[in-house]
């Protein structure tokens, strides 16, 4: 899928123009990802968007624009659990 397909299902939370180079495998642990950003309170989603989905050398390299320093304490932290949970579905297969 490309950036602007997700985008059309996900919204604001991926760049149109978002790079998503990825095995198809890969897939769905990228659709849980992308509806956990959905699920952020809207004080940390308002300040982060996914701008590239690829594969980094056989792992899932996420990669986000955010303003740290507009969310609250705990934002960026929900930020990394969601990108850590996706690489680690992704690198073992659980989808």
């Amino acid at each position: 899928m490309t950036g602007g397909e997700l985008n059309s299902l996900y919204g604001s939370v991926i760049f149109p123009g978002a790079m998503v180079s990825v095995p198809a495998a890969w897939m769905p642990a990228i659709h849980v990802a992308l509806a956990s950003f959905c699920d952020l309170p809207p004080s940390v989603r308002a300040f982060v968007i996914v701008v590239g989905i690829r594969d980094s050398g056989g792992h899932l390299l996420i990669e986000v624009a955010a303003v740290p320093s507009a969310m609250p304490v705990d934002g960026m932290a929900l930020v990394e659990t969601i990108v850590r949970t996706a690489r680690e579905a992704a690198g073992m297969g659980i989808h």
